[in-house]
């Protein structure tokens, strides 16, 4: 059996190595939850979306969550959630299959074949004023519409996340919302260059980025204070070691490697998150032994 969703390759990538299978099961059936995507199976495979998610559990807890990330998926890996989802479920595999979304369901982007057709009208000469309007019009809503897709997964990642606290080993900062947990280990490429990168969270707080960091100073004294050539008004960030040489915003990959909290004002997303928010920050902590 293929992925059933996309959904799933997201979690997947977003939790590699993470410190238990249950909590990144847990984490991926909530993202799964909020995106919509149990719902959509539910609907496609003609059961009730709590009996879909318990199917899930199962066969995902029989097989394990598996390489996600591969290039190509294991057979026998791929053999045993068929399997098992057929098993606890009584439907033919070919029925899960039908509701797939590797795909995008063989269906064409509508908004790209109304821009290739409508190309295609202007061929070689210059758009018409009404063209152009109509070109610019549908790269909007399929901006917008990027835009959505974007949203609703960050929103899958905080619904997933929460709960996930007791994973962070660095102090959580007492009056904080978290928004997304990461309890993983990986890697980032920035150029050319591959970094590896601590398990790491956000939050938001209503406090003042100066209380929060008069907190962490505290908790965290033998952490360095840095503030980096290019950061801006209220940034700073209290790492666990410095390295000969280093700027935050010019060693970035680097500052991901090294257990630290990053806190700067919050922005209109993190008050759209928790009203009143004043202050975002980042916890990238060493991993649970």
């Amino acid at each position: 059996m293929k992925k059933l969703a996309l959904v799933v390759l997201i979690s997947a990538s977003a939790l590699a190595n993470p410190p238990s299978q249950e909590q990144q099961l847990n984490m991926m059936l909530s993202m799964m939850e909020s995106m919509g995507e149990l719902d959509r199976l539910s609907q496609c495979i003609n059961l009730p979306t709590q009996r879909v998610k318990q199917l899930l559990r199962q066969t995902y807890t029989d097989c394990g969550m598996g390489d996600m990330m591969a290039d190509e998926p294991d057979p026998a890996y791929e053999t045993c959630l068929q399997q098992s989802i057929v098993r606890h479920s009584g439907l033919p595999a070919s029925r899960w299959q039908e509701c797939e979304t590797d795909d995008d369901d063989g269906q064409d982007d509508p908004l790209l074949a109304e821009l290739d057709a409508l190309s295609e009208r202007i061929g070689e000469r210059e758009p018409t004023a009404a063209e152009q309007q109509q070109m610019d019009d549908i790269i909007a809503r399929m901006q917008q519409r990027g835009a959505d897709d974007m949203e609703q997964m960050v929103k899958g990642l905080i619904a997933g996340s929460q709960g996930s606290e007791s994973s962070i080993t660095l102090p959580l900062y007492p009056q904080a919302q978290l928004l997304i947990n990461i309890p993983a280990q990986g890697e980032i490429e920035i150029g050319e260059q591959a970094y590896a990168t601590l398990p790491g969270a956000s939050f938001v707080t209503t406090d003042s980025p100066e209380q929060v960091l008069q907190y962490y100073r505290q908790q965290l004294p033998d952490y360095k204070l840095h503030r980096s050539s290019l950061a801006k008004a209220g940034e700073v960030a209290l790492m666990q070691h410095l390295p000969a040489g280093f700027d935050y915003a010019k060693d970035m990959g680097r500052a991901f490697s090294i257990a630290h909290v990053y806190i700067q004002p919050a922005s209109a997303a993190g008050q759209k998150r928790l009203p009143g928010a004043k202050t975002l920050f980042f916890i990238y902590y060493p991993p649970a032994s």
